[in-house]
Formats: C-alpha cells, sequence, structure tokens
C-alpha cells in the first residue's frame, strides 16, 4: 500500500492521504456513536413516553364539580330541608309551658245545652292548671297525652272511668337561637311545637361553608347537654329519628366544615373543605385530579394525624381501589394527601422537552 501511495502520489504525498483517511474514519465513528445514542436516547423516550399513557390510561380521569354544580347541589340540599321541614309532625312530643292556653274536654259531665262540658285553662307562670273539683295540677313539661292521664286519675274520684282530652289552643312563644354557617343566623321567636329542620329552614337554610355535622346544646335538669346530628343521614337518608322537637333555650349551631388538604402534582393543589363525606379518589377529583404528565400514580400517600399530635402515613393504591380490592376509605378533618413527582415523567416532559424531542405523555 505504501508502495502504491508512493508511486502514484511521489514522495510525502502518501502520508498526506493516510492521515485524511484516519481522520474520515475518525469521524465516521463519533458519527455512528453520536447515532447510537440518539436512538437508545430515543427508545429510552419512547419507552417512558408509553409506560407514562399506559400508567394514566389505567386512571379515569378525574374532575371537580364546577362552582354551578357546586351552587346546584347546595341550592338542592336546602330545598330537601325545608321540604322535610315542612312535612315535619307540628302536634307529636310537644311539652306544655307556661302561659300554654289549653281546651280540657271532660266528655262524662255536660255543659247546659247537653255536650260534652269543654273548660278553657291557660297555664300558670308556675307551669300548673286549675280545673273544677281537682283544683291544682301540675301541667308544665307534660305532653298533651300526659297530661291527659294525669287528669284520668285525678278524676277518677268523682267519675267511673273518665274520659277527657286535652288540645293545645294557643301556644306561648320562646326563643331558639341558631348559629354558625346559616344564611340567617339569629334567634328565633317560635310558637307550638317546631322541629330542627323546621328551624334550619327558618333561617335560610346552611351556606357554602357549613359542615353537615350540626350540635344541638339545651339545658336540661342544670346541665348542657350537647347533641350531635348528623343533617346528611337525616336530609339525604331521611332517618327523622334526628328531627328533634326544640325546646325553649335551645341553641343549634352549624359550624364550618373540616378542611383537607391536597398537595403536590395535582391540577388545583390547596385546602378544601370537607363539608360531606369524602372518599380519597373524591378528594383528588375535588383538587382537579392527578397531573398525569408529571404524577408519581403509584406513590400517593395520605398523612393523617393521631390524637397525640403525629401523622402517620397510608398509602393510597389507587389501582387496588379501582379493582375493588381495596377500599375507597374516608377522608378525615386535616388529611393530607401528596401525590409526588415522578421522575421518570419529569424526564420525558421537561429535559427531554427543551432539547427539542417535544414529548409530552399522552392523557
Amino acid at each position: 500500500m505504501d508502495h502504491l501511495l508512493r508511486s502514484v502520489t511521489g514522495p510525502g504525498k502518501g502520508e498526506q492521504v493516510k492521515s485524511e483517511s484516519r481522520c474520515l474514519d475518525r469521524a465516521g465513528r463519533q458519527r455512528t456513536a453520536a447515532r447510537r445514542f440518539w436512538l437508545s436516547s430515543f427508545a429510552l423516550v419512547t419507552s417512558l413516553v408509553l409506560a407514562a399513557g399506559c400508567a394514566s390510561s389505567r386512571y379515569a380521569r378525574v374532575t371537580a364539580p364546577s362552582q354551578d354544580e357546586s351552587a346546584q347541589q347546595l341550592q338542592a340540599f336546602n330545598e330537601s330541608l325545608a321540604l322535610m321541614a315542612a312535612r315535619s309532625d307540628g302536634a307529636g312530643d310537644y311539652r306544655i309551658g307556661p302561659e300554654d292556653l289549653l281546651e280540657v274536654t271532660l266528655f262524662d259531665i255536660e255543659d247546659a245545652t247537653g255536650d260534652p262540658r269543654m273548660i278553657p285553662t291557660r297555664v300558670s307562670n308556675s307551669g300548673y292548671v286549675t280545673l273544677p273539683y281537682v283544683g291544682k295540677i301540675k301541667a308544665q313539661g307534660l305532653t298533651p297525652l300526659e297530661l291527659e292521664d294525669t287528669l284520668r286519675t285525678a278524676f277518677q274520684q268523682f267519675i267511673h272511668d273518665p274520659q277527657i282530652t286535652v288540645f293545645v289552643r294557643e301556644y306561648r312563644s320562646y326563643r331558639v337561637s341558631v348559629v354558625g354557617y346559616v344564611n340567617q343566623p339569629g334567634v328565633l321567636e317560635l310558637k307550638g311545637r317546631k322541629t330542627l329542620l323546621e328551624a334550619l329552614a327558618m333561617a335560610g337554610g346552611v351556606d357554602d361553608d357549613a359542615g353537615r355535622e350540626i350540635r344541638l346544646s339545651r339545658q336540661t335538669a342544670g346541665q348542657v347537654q350537647t347533641i350531635l346530628i348528623d343533617l346528611d343521614r337525616l336530609a339525604r337518608e331521611g332517618d327523622m329519628s334526628l328531627n328533634l322537637a326544640l325546646l325553649p333555650g335551645d341553641v343549634i349551631n352549624v359550624p364550618r366544615a373540616g378542611t383537607f388538604f391536597v398537595e403536590g402534582e395535582v391540577n388545583k393543589p390547596g385546602a378544601y373543605p370537607l363539608i360531606e363525606k369524602t372518599t380519597v379518589t373524591q378528594a383528588l377529583a375535588t383538587a382537579g385530579g392527578p397531573d398525569f404528565k408529571l404524577a408519581k400514580l403509584g406513590g400517593i400517600t395520605l398523612f393523617r394525624k393521631q390524637e397525640n399530635g403525629e401523622r402517620v402515613a397510608i398509602a393510597v393504591d389507587l389501582d387496588a381501589i379501582r379493582s375493588g380490592k381495596a377500599d375507597d376509605f374516608l377522608v378525615n378533618e386535616d388529611d393530607v394527601i401528596l401525590v409526588p413527582l415522578s421522575g421518570a415523567k419529569y424526564f420525558v416532559d421537561r429535559v427531554m422537552g427543551r432539547l427539542g424531542f417535544g414529548f409530552t405523555t399522552p392523557l
């Protein structure tokens, strides 16, 4: 080879050609290596894109209700309260109190016209009524049916098996307070038997920030008793055993809803009111759902505060929840849901994107 180069090119020319040939070979090897690097990078990017696409396709897209939808839901909830209040029984277990006007009918004693004798009587401030034959009878705190039994016992010494009815012709007025997150808080002046739902309806219903567990406080035997009432169970499930009859001086407190937090790679991170029972997937939906381009869906964690103030980490397996292998458990007040960043997705979306690949993870 060297002999041929020298014979063709003459002295000194062969070395120059050999040098140029080596340069060309080295440039070719560099181009091949670069091509292999970019091909392997492309393969890596493609696999990451496909993996991200498969991961995101396993999860249903979750969206939070719009403000209009939330307002409509609240209006429907308050309308349900008002409708149930209108159906409340107004007689029931009403407790007779001072200044009530009662009508007592004695069927075994006739008046001048031959009709059963009706005796109107007003309950005194001390809680008694005064009737012929039997004198003063304690009426305060009794229901009309209970007072009928008391009067039958009292009249038995004058009448064999007396037949007596008690009717509340005029109710005294009394006050209860409705405070907290209702549309028209204040003191209500009531007459007759009124229920919890009726008082809430008179206060204009609950507002946007109201919780669904309300507190009714009342004075009982010199002590304040607080009763917790699940408003969702009452309004949505129709459990009328929770629709308590009100007593004078009752205070209905509608507290602000608790708060939960959704942080990390979600579309709308932040604090949200815990207005009603909310599962972990519903909480994610409230925050606009995970950002599928960046979220590590397999690493979602819920942090829950314990009584000692410490937080415990609870893994959230969306795959298992979706397939029914795990419960979609409820979120508690002050829970923090963290959706972590996926390093692989970040590399695809940010690093490779800046290098000009233009890839984004499919949604």
